[in-house]
């Protein structure tokens, strides 16, 4: 291999007048170049007077270039050394040549490149509509052989497009405007690396149905047009198909900085879009595939990313993208991340983020109003936002179409006039469409689901019913057993337990009655209140207004009786001692008349009636009575001479007592027996 370094070949090739293109190719290419030219005529310098470029500004130096591109053929590499190209017609490839300079500036104004570009002639002497033009190559099979053992490469070049911001002299001989570089319907395996298109009164870059592209730090900035497009000129429902765009960068064109139609196997990492007054990123169409990694925009004048999709896609993932003071033009109504169309299906947001700020000078209005804004999409569509920032002017989320999944991490803040307020909550969000079933699954490791929290698929007319929420109990092998514990939307009912149909306790918020519990097992217990300690409260019960519960029953079943408001409760009764129940603060009062005290009589009882035998004793059983009962009688009806007089002869404790009157008497006479407490 030779040892003369790769600069020191290239000066060569630049200074080389009057050498032989091929000679020169020849006499210094090392080993790898020589067999890389076994399909071409190897390096060409486009300065050698085999085809005569002078690179002087002024001479139409197309005809020599392109000279040079027909003759390298398949694996050529055309050669640009410094210089300053003026063409008057487009520069045309279709088979696999390498056109190359080396030139490369990320910010073309501020480097002030003036030595070394190429550019159209102005004036309207430009006959075609891009400066470089690359042609479908010849096509040999449908599939495997169609980009014709390797399609073209431009690299280490930088197109000019006029001297003044969308200088009209720029334009063509038509009176249109001038695209950077057009890649035709049907060119597959184009590479460009390390090129910058700027200043041009059409497109930066312009692929219509193109396929297989690799670009590589390609720099659009300050176009009339998108930096990047990649459309469907045939209308074929292609668009931009198995591409990688690394590190690229679109800056101050007038409308969107990327335009991509139909993505499908799209991968973008590190790019970049700053102060294209429309879109940063414009996706629209069938995304049936496309992942965006690391890529960020700047002062978009409307959004960041702008995801248009249509029915039919797959996915959009967005990986560690940024999007920076956004809708500078738009502040009102601008988001970072904006999700609209008919669908947006898998749309996925990992680690991203926006942020919200004015222009460099702190001039102008603070911008996005929204970190993301979701339009109205079908109820089968999903954004599914896991971690990352979200700012806007106005609030962070404006989630009209109902489709965003919040997952954990993601923080949230609005931007005003006195800083940002920060929502601090951690929110999970399950999302799904309106009658189906969306759930949390509890499973054990290797085995079936355990437990679910699921909104169930109940019918939703906009009335507040269906999505009724469930905890749903599995058995081992997975399948659904009950729901313990459900909630009904529209009323606010919370059923728990269920055997059947038969719920176990419902609990209804705003209907009678409040809380009914039906108990379907035999011999089961109603209620039931376990207390930590004999401190603790069965119930309480209270009026809205109330700061003193009106009624209580403390764990050992005493229960106390106030007459609410701020008084506290005055009235208590509950057990006094084995086997006594009543009230140490308190007698028993008949607040109305005819109201009072009642005893059951009968058998056994303390109280009844009894009719008097003169002096004959008569005895009434009742295990009531005890040695210390204090037994009160009382004539209910006068009976026999004399009448009305009548005492206990006679007790037996727990057994009976014996009542007399005086000879003749047959009154009839009540008993009452009364025990000291």
């Amino acid at each position: 291999m030779s040892s003369t370094p790769r600069s020191s070949r290239r000066h060569l090739l630049a200074s080389a007048a009057g050498l032989c293109g091929a000679a020169l190719a020849t006499t210094i290419a090392t080993a790898d170049e020589a067999a890389a030219a076994d399909t071409g005529a190897g390096w060409l310098n486009v300065r050698d007077p085999a085809y005569g470029a002078l690179g002087d500004d002024k001479a139409d130096d197309a005809p020599a270039i392109q000279k040079a591109i027909d003759a390298a053929g398949q694996g050529g590499t055309v050669y640009l050394p410094p210089g300053r190209y003026r063409l008057e017609s487009p520069l045309r490839l279709s088979l696999g040549v390498t056109l190359r300079g080396d030139w490369n500036p990320h910010f073309p104004d501020r480097t002030f490149l003036v030595d070394s570009y190429l550019r159209p002639a102005y004036g309207g002497l430009f006959d075609g509509d891009a400066l470089i033009i690359v042609d479908q190559a010849p096509v040999q099979d449908a599939y495997y052989r169609s980009a014709y053992r390797g399609g073209p490469r431009l690299y280490g070049l930088a197109l000019r497009g006029c001297y003044d911001d969308h200088n009209l002299k720029a334009q063509n001989k038509a009176g249109t405007g001038i695209d950077g570089v057009r890649l035709n319907p049907g060119v597959k395996d184009v590479g460009m690396d390390k090129v910058t298109i700027w200043r041009f009164t059409g497109h930066g870059v312009n692929a219509q149905n193109a396929a297989a592209l690799q670009f590589n730090q390609v720099h659009c900035v300050g176009t009339n047009g998108h930096g990047f497009t990649f459309g469907d000129a045939a209308g074929t429902g292609g668009g931009l198909v198995d591409a990688d765009l690394f590190q690229c960068y679109s800056q101050g064109n007038q409308l969107h900085g990327y335009d991509i139609l139909n993505p499908n196997a799209v991968t973008m990492v590190d790019c970049r879009a700053e102060w294209n007054v429309q879109h940063g990123y414009h996706i629209t169409g069938i995304n049936y595939s496309m992942v965006m990694v690391g890529c960020n925009t700047d002062r978009s004048g409307q959004d960041g990313f702008h995801l248009s999709t249509a029915a039919g896609g797959r996915f959009l993932q967005l990986v560690g993208c940024l999007a920076k003071r956004d809708g500078r033009l738009a502040t009102a109504t601008s988001a970072g991340f904006r999700i609209t169309g008919e669908a947006a299906e898998g749309v996925v947001l990992t680690g991203c983020s926006t942020s919200t700020g004015r222009d460099d000078d702190n001039g102008g209005d603070f911008s996005p109003a929204y970190g993301i804004t979701t339009s109205a999409l079908n109820s089968a569509s999903s954004v599914s936002v896991v971690g990352g920032e979200y700012v806007g002017t106005t609030a962070p989320f404006n989630d009209v179409g109902a489709v965003v999944v919040r997952h954990s991490g993601v923080t949230a803040g609005t931007h005003t006039t006195t800083g940002i307020t920060w929502d601090k909550s951690d929110v999970h969000m399950v999302s799904g469409a309106a009658g189906t079933t969306r759930d949390v699954q509890f499973w054990s490791r290797g085995k079936n689901r355990r437990w679910a929290l699921r909104a169930t698929s109940a019918t939703e007319s906009g009335t507040g019913d269906g999505s009724d929420f469930a905890l749903v109990r599995h058995g081992d092998d997975g399948t659904a057993l009950d729901t313990p514990i459900t909630v009904n939307r529209s009323s606010g009912r919370v059923t728990l337990g269920q055997e059947g149909t038969t719920p176990g306790v419902v609990v209804n918020a705003a209907a009678s009655p409040g809380l009914h519990l039906v108990q379907t097992r035999a011999a089961g217990q109603g209620y039931a209140v376990t207390g930590k300690d004999t401190a603790s409260r069965a119930f309480q019960s209270q009026v809205t207004g109330d700061t003193i519960n009106r009624f209580a029953i403390e764990i050992n079943g005493t229960q106390s009786f106030g007459p609410g408001g701020s008084t506290g409760r005055d009235t208590t009764w509950g057990r006094l001692g084995a086997a006594q129940i009543g009230s140490t603060d308190s007698d028993i009062v008949a607040g109305l008349a005819g109201k009072g005290l009642r005893v059951k009589e009968g058998t056994n009882a303390k109280m009844g009636t009894l009719t008097l035998n003169g002096t004959t004793a008569v005895t009434v059983p009742t295990t009531a009575v005890t040695t210390t009962s204090r037994i009160f009688l009382t004539i209910q009806s006068p009976g026999g001479t004399p009448a009305g007089i009548a005492y206990v002869s006679a007790r037996t404790p727990g057994t009976s007592f014996s009542v007399k009157g005086a000879a003749g008497d047959t009154s009839t006479v009540a008993w009452l027996i009364v025990d000291p407490a």
